[in-house]
Formats: C-alpha cells, sequence, structure tokens
C-alpha cells in the first residue's frame, strides 16, 4: 500500500496556462502550477473543493467527485472547473494545480513519523482545512510555517 500526497507550498515560476500545452485555458490558465512532489511521471493533479457543487449534480458517474478522505477536497474535473470559472460559477482560486505527488509507502512513512533529527525536528501527521491546502498564495515553506506555528502556539495555551 502506498500513501500519495502533493507538497501544498512549493510554487513553480510557472502558471498553468504556460504549462499546460493549451489544454488549460481561460481563467484557469492564469492559476499558479504547484511543484507537489518528485514523483508521478509530470503528471498534473487539479484539487478543488467543488465535488458536492451543484456544478456536478446530475454527471454521468464517471464524472462525480470523490472526497478525498474527509477533507473536503477533490481531485480532476478539470473540463467542468473550466467552463465554471469563465462562467463566474465558482472561484477560480479555489482551484489548485500540482506537477506531480509525493509517494511513501506504509513502512516508509510509519519510519518518518518515528524519527527526529539532531533539531529535535520530527515528522507529523496533521489535518488541514481546505482553505489552507488549497491557498494560491503559499510561497515555499510557508504553510508548514504557519501550521507549526499554530501548533506551538496551541500547545503552549493548554500546559
Amino acid at each position: 500500500h502506498v500513501t500519495r500526497g502533493v507538497i501544498i507550498d512549493h510554487p513553480t515560476a510557472f502558471t498553468m496556462g504556460e504549462m499546460g500545452g493549451g489544454s488549460i485555458t481561460g481563467v484557469l490558465a492564469h492559476n499558479m502550477l504547484f511543484q507537489g512532489g518528485d514523483n508521478g511521471n509530470d503528471s498534473c493533479i487539479l484539487l478543488h473543493p467543488y465535488g458536492n457543487h451543484a456544478i456536478f449534480q446530475g454527471e454521468q458517474e464517471s464524472q462525480q467527485q470523490s472526497m478525498i478522505g474527509t477533507s473536503g477536497i477533490y481531485e480532476g474535473g478539470i473540463m467542468k472547473l473550466m467552463d465554471e470559472a469563465d462562467e463566474g460559477n465558482i472561484d477560480p482560486n479555489g482551484c489548485k494545480f500540482f506537477f506531480n505527488f509525493v509517494e511513501f509507502t506504509d513502512s516508509e512513512l510509519a519510519s518518518l513519523l518515528e524519527s527526529e533529527d539532531s533539531d529535535g525536528d520530527a515528522w507529523a501527521s496533521v489535518e488541514a482545512p481546505p482553505s489552507i491546502i488549497l491557498d494560491n498564495d503559499w510561497n515555499r515553506g510557508d504553510a508548514w510555517s504557519r501550521i507549526r506555528n499554530n501548533i506551538r502556539t496551541h500547545l503552549r495555551n493548554n500546559n
């Protein structure tokens, strides 16, 4: 079994319009492309919060959206979302594009979560709201810095 994810705060210097080879047009072409990881054979992933939105009601089963876990985040639906963004029915800032992804086997993930470096830093599994995951304005390291500071504040206030 493998677990896949994306690095949410590693923007590239490019928009989807610049890197999409003409396949991403309209309003969504202006969205930044994020480096999601080193795996994926140069694939692109679109994450968004619109899976339960009225725009997907009545779609064929192959076009219906499945939520990732309990996150409120969905993957795919690019053609429908391009049309809806161009028509002003959805906020294009809710759509975030990733180039590739990270991937861990169960044993790799367990090892990471158990390890600690010489500075006392360790990996942690956290759940973040869609507003953090889908934010298109993060610079490299910003999201984790914000989450880490929130955890520190929470721990200080509860001790």
